[in-house]
């Protein structure tokens, strides 16, 4: 065919998409000889592709070649006008695709819908992975968060038992208007006892405070409910 040569009226010169999926079927799908007659560009520029259609027809094999394109085409077009479906050219080991068609079979279903399953499946739980992966950093992130907030919980809640204490002893101080003599040691042990009373009492409230505010964190709320 020359550079001015009619387009085949079966190819939509419009339509890039589909010649230049023409272009790579037969590509694909031509021997050795018939390749020779395809430029590398086929499927860029529609007018070597035409060219390469009038070679191929002046063989006989290229001749069925070019039959198997006609039907290729109407058939894609009749898919893509069923709900927006594409064409997708793929090569698959004898043995995968006899499982394929075994499958397909079993099922009381087409391959190409056993395939849109499967696939449709492994998305559908890729973004169910996706969400778990996402609701566990924020849960952990969270948790974090809540650990250093009861952390500062703790320390403020210490301080403020020690100063009441310190308050206390000064006050004592204050009236005896002198410090605090030392103890005959039998009265250091009661001392002793008693300050440990005093700092179990101290305990008990910190961690009373800090239960209280864990219990009502929002974070804590929302980890009971699930």
């Amino acid at each position: 065919m020359g550079e001015t040569s009619a387009a085949p009226s079966w190819l939509n010169e419009k339509d890039g998409e589909e010649w230049a999926w023409a272009a790579n079927y037969l590509m694909s799908r031509s021997s050795a000889q018939l390749r020779s007659k395809i430029s590398i560009l086929a499927d860029t520029d529609f007018k070597r592709l035409t060219r390469a259609i009038d070679a191929l027809e002046s063989e006989a094999e290229g001749v069925k070649l070019i039959e198997r394109l006609r039907n290729a085409i109407r058939q894609r077009r009749y898919r893509l006008s069923k709900g927006g479906k594409k064409t997708c050219s793929f090569t698959l080991p004898r043995e995968t695709k006899a499982t394929l068609k075994s499958l397909a079979k079993k099922y009381g279903t087409s391959e190409t819908m056993l395939i849109q399953r499967l696939i449709d499946a492994e998305a559908q739980q890729a973004q169910k992975q996706k969400r778990q992966e996402e609701l566990t950093a924020k849960i952990m992130h969270n948790a974090q968060k809540l650990a250093q907030e009861l952390s500062q919980v703790r320390i403020e809640e210490t301080e403020k038992r020690l100063l009441h204490c310190l308050k206390q002893l000064a006050r004592w101080e204050i009236f005896l208007k002198e410090e605090l003599s030392s103890l005959p040691p039998e009265e250091e042990a009661a001392a002793a006892e008693a300050a440990e009373k005093q700092m179990k009492s101290i305990r008990e409230a910190v961690n009373a405070s800090v239960a209280y505010r864990e219990l009502m964190s929002p974070r804590s709320m929302s980890y009971n409910e699930s």
